[in-house]
């Protein structure tokens, strides 16, 4: 019997116009029916997510940041927020960077630091809760991530200059211009294993999407595990089933319906 559904969001639950299928809708009646709890989890912070998701805000879970929090019932089931000290020697590679933008992601808001319009708007654009800085250090938040918007292509230009900091962090590509910081013991899948024991949830009967390489540990914590059809390959290995549909066709909401047809 199945009782948690999770997916990631860009480039797996959304298209690339960044919108939920209309066909979601009906299906998460479906499975609220069945009393399946649905949870995005992603990379994007917690004010986007219930945004994206407003008509049923209320009724899912969250794993905001890459799984740096947890949020369920409007309750924080945990966070892990970094210390500053921590990753100042990440803020000064970044300034030897070019052709990127930073932005620490908090609790209240992602603080945006370029000089690039094109930069900040992409970056907006996903953290609805944003704040244009000069510097970082005036920021008084709980910061759960670094995220880095590259227009150079993040996996060929920053992740070079900051794969470095692998042993102390989990530095990953997250996608094609973004690559994600947070602490070496945050990620979505240690993030559903914690809903998973909150509720007393197994692995058989978990389903997990993801199509990027920060939801390796997600792809890990559900027997049922696909990759998107436009998934990177290396996560298409790891999991257990490919979708029949890429994200542009719906194909985690195509995927979620044949599920519920066989329970």
């Amino acid at each position: 019997m199945i009782k948690l559904i999770v997916s990631d969001i860009d480039g797996t639950m959304v298209n690339n116009q960044k919108e939920v299928p209309n066909s979601f809708w009906n299906v998460f009646e479906m499975m609220h029916s069945k009393s399946i709890l649905f949870c995005a989890a992603s990379g994007r912070q917690v004010q986007s997510l219930q945004q994206l998701f407003a008509p049923i805000k209320d009724l899912i879970a969250y794993a905001p940041d890459n799984g740096a929090s947890l949020i369920y019932e409007g309750k924080t089931l945990f966070e892990c927020p970094i210390s500053f000290a921590s990753f100042l020697p990440i803020l000064r590679t970044c300034e030897q960077i070019e052709h990127i933008g930073v932005a620490l992601c908090g609790k209240n808001s992602a603080y945006i630091k370029t000089d690039n319009n094109w930069i900040f708007e992409e970056i907006a654009r996903h953290y609805p809760a944003h704040t244009k800085v000069e510097n970082f250090s005036a920021i008084d938040d709980d910061i759960f991530k670094i995220t880095i918007c590259d227009k150079g292509i993040s996996r060929l230009n920053s992740y070079k200059y900051l794969q470095q900091y692998n042993r102390e962090f989990n530095v990953v590509v997250s996608g094609e211009i973004w690559l994600d910081i947070t602490r070496k013991d945050v990620n979505k899948g240690n993030a559903i294993n914690h809903l998973q024991k909150q509720l007393s949830i197994t692995p058989d009967e978990t389903v997990v999407f993801g199509d990027h390489l920060n939801d390796v540990e997600l792809i890990q914590c559900a027997t049922h595990s696909y990759a998107m059809k436009n998934a990177q390959e290396e996560l298409k290995k790891l999991a257990n089933n490919i979708t029949e549909y890429d994200n542009n066709n719906a194909g985690v909401v195509r995927e979620i319906e044949k599920i519920l047809q066989n329970l």
